[in-house]
């Protein structure tokens, strides 16, 4: 059994639905307990989180519980400045393949590496 423990967390979310947005930040939220550093990258229709809101999902209350938390939360209004974010940032654990994966496909899913998980979350039906 490997000992693997992250100490960097990212999360891109690229989805209007409150219910997935608000998983993708409660999960951001459990590794931000687990003494983690924790970005999450709303790209795409996620820009509009503070506009999610329904009587089970208020993400705009769940970010903000986030941020005061210790959380980091960016703003990518296009997928271009995402992709140069990661590679000023991760490109330690992350190769430019993952990167264009992370920051140009939807379908992407998840990576993991010794030090970095990025998960995008999308809604499956």
């Amino acid at each position: 059994m490997t000992d693997f423990k992250m100490k960097k967390v990212g999360i891109v979310i690229a989805s209007n639905d409150p219910e997935t947005c608000w998983v993708a930040i409660r999960y951001a939220a459990f590794h931000l307990m687990e003494q983690k550093n924790v970005k999450i990258y709303f790209v795409d229709s996620g820009l509009k989180y503070q506009d999610m809101c329904d009587k089970k999902y208020d993400v705009a209350e769940i970010v903000k519980s986030f941020i005061q938390s210790g959380g980091q939360v960016y703003m990518c209004d296009d997928r271009s400045n995402l992709k140069t974010y990661l590679m000023e940032h991760f490109s330690l654990y992350l190769n430019k393949k993952d990167i264009a994966d992370i920051s140009d496909h939807d379908g992407f899913q998840s990576i993991m590496t010794k030090d970095v998980y990025v998960r995008v979350f999308k809604r499956v039906l």
